[in-house]
């Protein structure tokens, strides 16, 4: 019944009582029953109204409580939405399971690791395919804390993580733990590398200085050596000497090539390919190595004089001394897809298969007797790397056992030098 029977309903019976009253009493007491009437009509109207008014601000109260929780229900669905933006945009894997590791969220990254496929309701081990992982997950929900341990991944790749598990709270009386993996794989490679070159450098200058001092030793202690044996000694301790400052000589350029960007301008590349022609002539001419040049006029590129200098005399150089006798050696530069090509061709020994991968490792040799008989210190094709690598191009290699081997430098294409 709405608030406005109500007062009639309400009205109606005060009236009955009153009409009721006037008959039974009449005479002197109608004025008095009356005047009852119309004060109790008064106050039922009075308390009538501020049952309504009461009635009414409950009502409003109610439609404020509604709008107020749409409103948060709304900004705790935003919050939601931007808490699950932030989580799927992490560049790390991030996983969030139940205590028995059964998966609640995997973002995408965790997703490009181990292959996109649904997994919300999944094991981590259906997921990660590591049981180590696994058994850490399981272990962070025994003890309930925070727990960072390093693991190997197999699966889809070999990967080196360290894997940070974490308690997060509860919903729907479920705990939740999440499961963050960082990749140091990089880091380990670089680990490694550090080693063996350690290794490397140590040994390259252990051997020379083992002989320097057994020479310089037997000179001391041999007084009645002949003065043509001493001499022999010593010319060996010289090139002993000069193989050391070669390697440090070599160390020094490798290391300004990877620590420093280079500095660029405009560069004739045929230019620097025909100066250092003229330097490694003589050398060739004494191995009786021809060398044929074809250069495309003209071919400028963004690039470092000096270490431009260095790449085509590396090259020019292992062409001549790994080169078989009156070998032939052909020089080329073109232009191929915008870019600047400087490719050294030569009938040289050749690289087996196995070796290409690992031909521009620091101190790797492929023939390992004849580099050192020829001066080499195994950083040539190292040097050469980096030093193309950090002008934004690439080095190409094609070769064939005892046939030969053919190097190329692909660098980017610069503006044409304006003439003077």
């Amino acid at each position: 019944m709405s608030l406005r029977g109500l007062r009639l309903l309400l009205l109606g019976c005060v009236l009955l009582i009153g009409f009721s009253l006037v008959g039974v009493f009449g005479g002197v007491l109608v004025e008095i029953a009356l005047v009852i009437t119309l004060g109790a009509l008064l106050a039922s109207l009075y308390l009538l109204q501020r049952i309504t008014e009461r009635v009414q601000a409950h009502q409003d109260r109610l439609q404020t409580l509604q709008m107020e929780q749409e409103a948060l229900t709304l900004e705790l669905n935003r919050r939601h939405r931007r808490h699950i933006t932030l989580l799927e945009g992490l560049p790390i894997p991030l996983m969030i399971g139940e205590r028995d590791a059964t998966l609640r969220f995997v973002n995408h990254t965790a997703l490009e690791w181990f292959g996109y496929r649904p997994m919300t309701g999944k094991s981590l081990l259906a997921l990660t395919f590591s049981y180590d992982l696994y058994v850490l997950y399981l272990r962070a929900v025994r003890r309930r804390a925070h727990t960072v341990s390093e693991v190997t991944l197999s699966f889809p790749q070999e990967r080196h993580v360290v894997a940070t598990v974490w308690f997060i709270g509860e919903l729907d009386h479920t705990e939740l733990f999440a499961i963050a993996l960082l990749d140091k794989s990089e880091l380990v490679r670089l680990e490694q590398v550090r080693r063996d070159f350690v290794a490397n450098v140590s040994h390259e200058f252990r051997t020379p200085l083992a002989s320097i001092r057994a020479l310089a030793e037997t000179i001391l202690h041999d007084d009645q050596m002949p003065a043509e044996t001493r001499n022999r000694f010593l010319n060996l301790i010289i090139q002993e000497t000069e193989r050391l400052t070669r390697i440090a000589e070599d160390l020094l350029i490798l290391s300004r090539a990877e620590a420093l960007p280079p500095t660029k301008e405009p560069l004739d590349l045929n230019t620097v390919v025909r100066n250092t022609l003229s330097q490694v002539q003589a050398e060739a001419e004494k191995a009786k190595i021809t060398i044929e040049s074809h250069l495309q006029e003209p071919l400028i590129v963004p690039a470092n004089r000096d270490q431009m200098v260095q790449v085509v005399l590396n090259l020019l150089t292992n062409a001549i001394r790994y080169n078989k006798p009156e070998g032939k050696i052909w020089v080329r530069t073109f232009t191929r897809d915008h870019e600047a090509v400087l490719e050294v061709q030569d009938t040289g020994i050749g690289i087996p298969s196995e070796d290409l991968p690992r031909i521009f490792e620091r101190f790797y040799r492929v023939d390992k007797t004849r580099s050192r008989e020829t001066g080499g210190t195994g950083l040539g094709l190292a040097i050469v790397k980096h030093i193309v690598e950090s002008h934004g191009g690439r080095v190409e290699v094609e070769s064939e056992y005892r046939v030969g081997s053919t190097f190329r430098v692909v660098l980017p294409l610069g503006a044409p030098l304006s003439a003077e």
